[in-house]
C-alpha cells in the first residue's frame, strides 16, 4: 500500500514548554476493553470495594468520550467501537470504522501513528500486549492495513498488495515488541522467513521468560505463546458466566458463588510487569533522545468476550500492577510522562444479588449469562452479560478512564475529553 499520510487531528491548544524542561519519554498504557465496570468488578471482588489498586490513587483522572466511523459512508457515525478503531484513535489522533488499523474509514488512506513520527523524530519505539504482537491496538500503532487479521503473508485479510502488520513493524524497526506469535516467525517476508528478516535487522528474539530475564539487546523482539498469552486468573470449575438454571416451576436456580484461582498455564509466559520492565530497560538503554512505549492488558477485553470475569479480573490486576510500574519508573525519570486509558468499553455488568430482589426470578427475566462470585472478603458479587447468548459478548459505547501522571498542569486531561485528543497532547509533550 503506497503510504500518503493524512495530516491529524488539530492537538489541543496548549502553551509551549520551555526547551529544558522538554519531556523525553511517554508511556501509553491500554487497557482493552476496560471500562469502569471491569475496573469496579475487579476493586469489589479483590478489595470488597475497599483500597487496593493503583488506579484509584492516581490523582489525574478524566473521562474520554468513545466513538467511530461508519465505513460505508464516513461521513456518518457509530456509537461504538473496536480495537482497531480505538487504537487508530490513539495512534494518529483521527477517527476510523471498526477493523482498520490506521488507515480512513471508506476510503483507506493511511494516517500517520504517533510512533512513526517517534521513529521519524530519533526517538525509540516499544510495543507490548498479553495479545499476539500483531493483534488490533498494536497494530494501529505500528501499521496501516484495512483489515486487521492481516497479520502476516498468505492471509486472505490481506488484499491490494497490503503489507502484512508484522512485515509494517520490521520496516518501521519498531525497537522493542513483546507478546504473542509463534505462527509470525515462518511466514514469508521478501524472499524468506519473517525470523530471518527480524534477525537480520539486528532483533534478539526471545522465546522464554527464562531467556528475557538475560537479555540486554536494544532491539527485542519477545515471542511467547502461538497467538495470545494465557489469562492471568480463571474459574475454580473452568467455566465462564452461563445461563442461569431454571427449576420445574420455571423459576430460576441461582448458582452458588465461587471463586477465581491462578491459572496454571499462566506461569509458562512473563507477565505484562516482566515484559513492560524489560521493554523499560531496553529502550532507555543508549538512548539520549527517549522513547515512546505502548503497553497493552489485552486479556481483559479477550475474556470479557467469552463472558469469563475471573479472566477479565486476573487481567485488570496484572495491567494495574504495570501502571504502578510505569509511574514508578516515571518518578525515577522526571521526563517521562505516564497515560493510562482504553480503547473501547467492554460488556460486563455488576446487577444485583438475589437478596436484593423482593419478586421471583424467571428464566425469562433473565435472559444473558450469569455468574456469582465470593469475593475475597466473603460477599457475593453477581456478573452479568447481556450483548450476547452465544460464545461472543459485544463491546459497548461507554466512555473510558484516562489517568495520567507527570503531564504538565496546562497539558493535564480533565473533565471529559474526546479519545481522539490523547495523541495530540502526546505528540506535544514528545516533540516541542
Amino acid at each position: 500500500m503506497k503510504k500518503t499520510f493524512l495530516s491529524t487531528a488539530a492537538a489541543l491548544i496548549m502553551p509551549m514548554m520551555a526547551a529544558e524542561a522538554a519531556p523525553k519519554n511517554v508511556i501509553l498504557l491500554i487497557g482493552d476493553g476496560m471500562g469502569e465496570a471491569e475496573i469496579s468488578a475487579t476493586r469489589n471482588y479483590e478489595f470488597d470495594s475497599g483500597a487496593g489498586l493503583f488506579l484509584d490513587t492516581m490523582e489525574n483522572t478524566a473521562s474520554a468520550i468513545v466513538i467511530s466511523k461508519r465505513n460505508d459512508n464516513a461521513d456518518n457515525i457509530a456509537f461504538v467501537g473496536d480495537s482497531a478503531s480505538g487504537g487508530t484513535a490513539l495512534a494518529t489522533g483521527m477517527l476510523t470504522s471498526v477493523r482498520r488499523i490506521s488507515t480512513t474509514a471508506q476510503h483507506g488512506k493511511p494516517m500517520k501513528t504517533i510512533a512513526e513520527e517517534a521513529k521519524e523524530n530519533g526517538f525509540k519505539v516499544g510495543l507490548v500486549t498479553t495479545a499476539v504482537i500483531t493483534d488490533a491496538t498494536p497494530a494501529a500503532f505500528g501499521s496501516h492495513v484495512n483489515n486487521r487479521y492481516c497479520m502476516y503473508a498468505g492471509q486472505e485479510a490481506c488484499t491490494d498488495g497490503e503489507a502484512p502488520i508484522i512485515n509494517q513493524y520490521l520496516d518501521l524497526g519498531v525497537d522493542v515488541m513483546m507478546g504473542g506469535g509463534y505462527r509470525l516467525l515462518p511466514a514469508q517476508k521478501d524472499g524468506t522467513t519473517v525470523e530471518n528478516d527480524a534477525k537480520s535487522k539486528g532483533y534478539t528474539i526471545v522465546k522464554s521468560a527464562d531467556d528475557l530475564d538475560g537479555v540486554t539487546a536494544d532491539k527485542v523482539w519477545g515471542v511467547f505463546s502461538d497467538y495470545h498469552l494465557p489469562r492471568t486468573w480463571k474459574s475454580v470449575d473452568g467455566k465462564p458466566a452461563e445461563k442461569v438454571s431454571v427449576g420445574a416451576d420455571g423459576n430460576v436456580i441461582f448458582p452458588d458463588a465461587e471463586r477465581c484461582i491462578v491459572n496454571p498455564d499462566h506461569t509458562v509466559a512473563p507477565s505484562l510487569e516482566q515484559m513492560t520492565e524489560k521493554a523499560l530497560s531496553s529502550l532507555s538503554s543508549n538512548n539520549d533522545k527517549g522513547f515512546f512505549l505502548m503497553v497493552e492488558g489485552a486479556s481483559i477485553d479477550k475474556a470479557a468476550h467469552d463472558a469469563d470475569i475471573c479472566g477479565s479480573m486476573g487481567s485488570m490486576l496484572e495491567f494495574d500492577r504495570t501502571a504502578k510500574l510505569a509511574v514508578d519508573y516515571a518518578k525515577n525519570h522526571p521526563d517521562t510522562v505516564v497515560i493510562i486509558t482504553a480503547d473501547h468499553g467492554g460488556s460486563t455488568q455488576n446487577i444485583h444479588h438475589p437478596y436484593y430482589e423482593n419478586y421471583i426470578r424467571t428464566a425469562e427475566n433473565l435472559p444473558g449469562l450469569y455468574e456469582m462470585l465470593l469475593s475475597k472478603g466473603g460477599n457475593e458479587m453477581v456478573i452479568y452479560y447481556g450483548t450476547d447468548n452465544a460464545d461472543d459478548q459485544a463491546h459497548t459505547g461507554i466512555n473510558v478512564p484516562v489517568y495520567s501522571y507527570g503531564l504538565p498542569q496546562d497539558m493535564t486531561f480533565k473533565g471529559t475529553i474526546r479519545q481522539t485528543d490523547i495523541k495530540g497532547v502526546m505528540a506535544k509533550f514528545l516533540f516541542d
